[in-house]
């Protein structure tokens, strides 16, 4: 064959290969699922699947794909499959929960600010190499979800404290506790000082206890006023993987309950005083909201 021949075919077929995918691309519409793949202690996995209208006819491989939060790597891609002939892709993420746990941790000493940062590897044509990385800044309150309410209660010979709110700071970690620091601000509804000399705070999330905390410094309310018990209470951060796992398998909800009993003098006599046992269901959707996400990319 004559080379001039050989080289206008192979620049010819390059033209329309290249033609064909610049349409394919522009004319694209993917249908994109994620859902919750195997999960325990220590992992949990994101399943993401695409369906192509159209084969993409473009070689691409991934060498890494990480996830980093609050500068703790996160998760990474376990499983990439993709043919340049094929209409499904599928995409396999492992998430670490413990490093998920140390990520929130670095994420609450810097002030409950830190950036998610995505890292890409791969190759495109087995040969042309791709890189780059994507970050996003977080900077939500987390800690205003504790806020803990309570009316007063008339036991007989005394009525309860009103718990009027429940503010909370981080303080840190010591050895596996994350420690936080509750402050109760409390109103005597009696007419006789309440001297408060012990606080049992105990946190259960999916009936996995999760933490515990005591009084700081022992308080007397005033009759008829207002006063604030400081709580230092302790979170296992072993413990928090359990709770995190039962609440993806019971479809992203979790039931927390907290106990706060105070111990109470009334008329030179110790009495322990149930304050507060809240019971609440909390649900997320994480996933729809990656699914929403995913469905405003390929628009």
């Amino acid at each position: 064959m004559n080379w001039k021949i050989a080289v206008l075919a192979v620049l010819l077929a390059f033209i329309l290969w290249g033609s064909y995918v610049g349409y394919a691309i522009l004319t694209l519409q993917p249908s994109i699922n994620a859902r919750w793949g195997y999960v325990d202690d220590n992992t949990t996995e994101v399943w993401i699947s695409a369906h192509l209208d159209k084969p993409l006819l473009v070689p691409a491989s991934i060498e890494n794909v990480s996830l980093e939060f609050a500068g703790v790597p996160v998760a990474k891609v376990e499983r990439f499959d993709y043919g340049a002939t094929e209409k499904d892709v599928t995409l396999a993420i492992s998430i670490d929960n413990r490093n998920l746990v140390k990520a929130m941790i670095n994420y609450l000493n810097n002030g409950q600010r830190g950036s998610f940062t995505i890292y890409l590897k791969g190759k495109l044509l087995g040969v042309v190499p791709v890189k780059g990385s994507i970050s996003e800044e977080v900077n939500e309150d987390i800690l205003s979800y504790l806020d803990v309410k309570a009316e007063s209660r008339d036991l007989g010979i005394a009525k309860t404290p009103a718990l009027v709110e429940t503010e909370t700071e981080w303080a840190g970690v010591r050895g596996n506790k994350a420690v936080i620091i509750n402050h109760l601000q409390l109103y005597n509804p009696n007419p006789f000082p309440l001297p408060i000399t012990g606080v049992s705070y105990t946190l259960y999330v999916n009936g996995v206890k999760i933490g515990e905390g005591t009084i700081v410094e022992s308080v007397v309310l005033p009759a008829k006023g207002y006063g604030t018990v400081d709580v230092e209470t302790f979170i296992d951060t072993n413990a928090l993987p359990e709770a995190w796992v039962r609440h993806i398998k019971n479809n992203e909800t979790s039931y927390v309950k907290a106990e706060i009993y105070l111990d109470v003098t009334v008329l030179g006599k110790e009495f322990k005083m149930e304050l507060a046992t809240v019971d609440e269901t909390v649900r997320t959707d994480i996933m729809g909201d990656l699914n929403r996400m995913l469905e405003g990319l390929v628009r």
